[in-house]
């Protein structure tokens, strides 16, 4: 099915439901970025226009603070396993390979989600299709590119507050229109939310010029530490260094872009020590880190993926994952070489 007959039909089911609806939730991913929130925040500054529903934007509380002044995210609340399971009609989840990724809902209400109509808009490789409905279009740099590109088919138009959030997940998941997946559309889209009004500067100012000296340190304290097997590059971040440096656990993503700045390694994982196990990123250049994510029950994209483990230290997990990640450099290199 081509892209518009995927927007016209997905609109169709989309419209429906919504209209049918009495409580809608929003949802996303654990942890979430500027794309999660972008999308989530966009989609419940736009529904509006479409219903006089509740619409209730879940997201994991709190906020990272790079994106805490996000308009309307001040709504935003966390589903604890010590409020009631508000009975919504329907779910929308943003920017979220599988119904185990979603985030700010308690384990113990995680089982209504099954019992609840679930319609998804993400680009994830890596998608489940959990959805009843799954508008899923892998090919886009991020969840906010495809909302944006899907709206005028809900027949929302695209204000200002709607642009901002909209615009923002579409700069950070392609930072800043750097990535080698950036098209021509993409570029397109984001100058529409231009044209809609978007706060680019504050976004600029909030997210790409407002570092601290505190998340500078720690990058700088987790590059010295770095490791290097072949093409591969790898960083740990254990948590005395985030405390002793009064850092946040988002700002040792500064590391992950610095490191992403090296010529040669086809592959850079970042593997950040949480209270329980540990969160893994992974960015390559030309190698399709998603299939080694997927295999160890993580997911994302082909350049950008991730894995939480629960039950692993920083050591274990670089030694479980170096070898395919290896793997993956030495078949890119014999690809190359067959070609040439």
């Amino acid at each position: 099915m081509d892209r518009i007959s995927k927007f016209t039909s997905a609109a169709i089911t989309w419209r429906e439901r919504i209209a049918n609806a009495n409580t809608i939730m929003l949802v996303t991913h654990v942890n979430p970025d500027g794309d999660a929130i972008g999308s989530l925040i966009g989609l419940m500054m736009a529904l509006p226009q479409l219903t006089d529903a509740e619409i209730i934007p879940v997201l994991q509380q709190p906020i990272p603070v790079y994106l805490d002044w996000v308009q309307g995210i001040e709504h935003s609340v966390a589903i604890g396993a010590d409020k009631p399971w508000p009975n919504p009609d329907l779910i929308i989840a943003v920017d979220c390979a599988s119904a185990e990724r979603l985030g700010g809902i308690a384990p113990q209400h995680m089982h209504h989600i099954t019992h609840t109509a679930v319609i998804q808009i993400d680009h994830h490789a890596t998608n489940t299709l959990f959805a009843v409905d799954n508008l899923i279009l892998p090919d886009s740099c991020a969840t906010c590119e495809i909302v944006t590109e899907f709206l005028p088919y809900l027949g929302i138009t695209v204000t200002a507050g709607i642009a901002t959030p909209l615009l923002l997940g579409i700069m950070t998941d392609t930072q800043s229109f750097q990535i080698y997946d950036t098209t021509a559309k993409t570029l397109s889209l984001g100058a529409s939310l231009f044209t809609a009004g978007a706060d680019h500067a504050r976004i600029v100012s909030k997210v790409f010029r407002s570092t601290r000296l505190e998340a500078l340190t720690l990058a700088s304290r987790v590059i010295n530490d770095m490791h290097t097997h072949g093409k591969v590059v790898w960083c740990g971040v254990p948590l005395s260094w985030v405390d002793e440096l009064n850092a946040t656990d988002d700002e040792s993503d500064e590391a992950l872009l610095m490191l992403q700045r090296i010529e040669g390694p086809e592959v850079i994982m970042l593997i950040k020590q949480r209270s329980q196990g540990v969160k893994i990123s992974l960015r390559s250049r030309a190698v399709n880190v998603a299939s080694v994510a997927k295999k160890h029950g993580g997911g994302g994209h082909i350049h950008a993926a991730g894995i939480n483990f629960a039950d692993h230290s920083i050591d274990s997990a670089a030694a479980l994952l170096l070898p395919d990640l290896m793997a993956l450099c030495t078949d890119l290199s014999a690809s190359t070489n067959r070609s040439a």
